[in-house]
């Protein structure tokens, strides 16, 4: 994240500690700016407050709820807090600077290799878990709000509209919250939130780093909250022919829109994650997997299966169907073991019609 040297008209020139150097974006709950900490000689990402946000209520309790859910988090994937402070009207916090770029930036630059995209999906469960840990809902993961330094490090950033969910009284009601696009079916919705909603929009983070798209698309913000509650996901193997099947189907899997059908914890999905198979790639659409269901049983249940089944690492593939010389025993027993049923039901009807023209005769 570079500094652009620009600054807005109220930003003084040094606040606190701190001397601006320079703009770095826009986050959630205010602007960003690059400075250097004078006490220690430390660049750090300065997060201010603008002064008009800092009159509304609640815009100001949600930029102390962000501090304060940074300082509770202190994970090698998740940016840390330096310090939180009020000067000249100005509320402000310090964090970590990170050299680098954000994901979505990546993403546009070039399409991600397998490997890549498999690493930072881990990165980002691993700092998702330590947050849910911590009592702690992300609920706007998105690629501009994952940071990744020169080390190929991701941190999750921009916990502006974060719910610490053990302490309901510092929460905010009422409007649904987010980014259309990565949006979870509870959270378009405006229902109460859980940690599936974040593993909800890592699934969508995912997505995109294979697909370079979204999977939901539409002409303005309620369009595509639409799509989030109603539409299934086209399998992202549809847009890059060398998806791994497991990634897929732990993808679509994340995606469920009834959160009780998609991973219980992002441990659970980075347990998955840690057994796909880079090489073994789809070779048919994933939603030929409902042709194969039992009697009464879900699409649903069988892609859980298959994900719940190998997640011990082991490859379990059908055996292919062994050939037999023509007119041989075997291939009689093959016949047999496989249309049975079907020959006995044929067998039956011949044997009707020629009784019928026995009797007509």
């Amino acid at each position: 994240m570079k500094g652009s040297g620009d600054r807005s008209p109220w930003i003084p020139e040094q606040i606190g500690n701190y001397t601006i150097v320079g703009r770095l974006g826009k986050g959630g709950m205010g602007d960003i700016y690059k400075a250097v900490q004078n006490t220690l000689n430390r660049t750090v990402a300065l997060k201010i407050l603008p002064p008009q946000m800092q009159q509304n209520d609640e815009f100001s309790q949600r930029f102390v709820i962000e501090a304060k859910a940074i300082s509770l988090l202190q994970h090698q994937n998740i940016v840390s807090i330096y310090e939180f402070g009020d000067e000249k009207g100005l509320k402000y916090f310090a964090m970590q600077y990170v050299d680098g770029e954000d994901l979505g930036k990546k993403i546009q630059k070039k399409p991600l290799s397998l490997s890549e995209v498999l690493n930072y999906a881990k990165q980002v469960c691993r700092g998702l878990k330590y947050a849910h840990d911590q009592n702690i809902i992300h609920r706007d993961i998105k690629p501009q709000n994952i940071l990744i330094d020169t080390n190929n490090v991701c941190r999750l950033s921009d916990f502006g509209i974060a719910m610490i969910y053990a302490e309901q009284s510092i929460t905010m009601t009422g409007i649904a919250v987010g980014t259309p696009e990565y949006m979870s079916p509870e959270q378009a919705e405006g229902e109460n939130l859980s940690p599936q909603t974040d593993i909800y929009s890592l699934g969508i983070v995912i997505y995109e780093m294979l697909a370079k798209r979204t999977p939901f698309k539409g002409s303005n913000p309620v369009a595509i909250a639409y799509k989030q509650v109603h539409e299934l996901p086209i399998p992202p193997s549809v847009f890059r022919k060398d998806t791994p099947k497991r990634m897929e189907l732990i993808i679509l899997k994340a995606l469920k829109k009834n959160r009780m059908d998609r991973y219980k914890t992002v441990e659970e999905m980075l347990r998955d994650l840690d057994t796909v198979d880079l090489d073994e790639m789809v070779d048919k659409p994933t939603v030929a997997l409902s042709t194969h269901k039992k009697e009464g049983q879900k699409s649903e249940e069988i892609v859980n299966r298959r994900i719940t089944d190998r997640r011990s690492g082991s490859r379990r593939r059908s055996e292919p169907p062994k050939k037999y010389p023509f007119f041989s025993p075997q291939y009689f027993a093959a016949i047999w073991r496989s249309q049975g049923i079907s020959l006995i039901l044929i067998f039956l009807l011949i044997f009707l019609y020629l009784l019928h023209i026995y009797f007509q005769h």
